[in-house]
């Protein structure tokens, strides 16, 4: 069995201090969807496996990335350049 994480543990993942963390836990967890811990007495523990799968995909700091697509054309130049692009993408090569 894997032992849990911690509130420190939790907080260097996050990148704030503890004092930061215990004080605004509760607004992360209703705004960015932090897992909840599993233990309310004692310290805080969190599951392993919970925290990092949100870790991975809900942490606040990641840099917000667009749906389906690794990056963004640069704009066309004209609006025949446009309605190329459209025709490559959509193979109307002959309209």
């Amino acid at each position: 069995m894997v032992p849990p994480y911690f509130s420190t543990e939790v907080a260097t993942a996050i990148g704030v201090s503890l004092d930061t963390f215990y004080r605004t836990r509760q607004i992360r967890h209703e705004r960015d969807g932090l897992p909840a811990p599993i233990s309310e007495r004692g310290p805080l523990k969190w599951e392993r496996t919970g925290f990092d799968a949100w870790l991975t995909r809900h942490h606040p700091m990641r840099p917000k990335t667009i749906t389906n697509d690794t990056f963004t054309p640069p704009p066309a130049a004209s609006d025949e350049e446009h309605r190329e692009r459209l025709r490559t993408a959509y193979g109307h090569h002959g309209a």
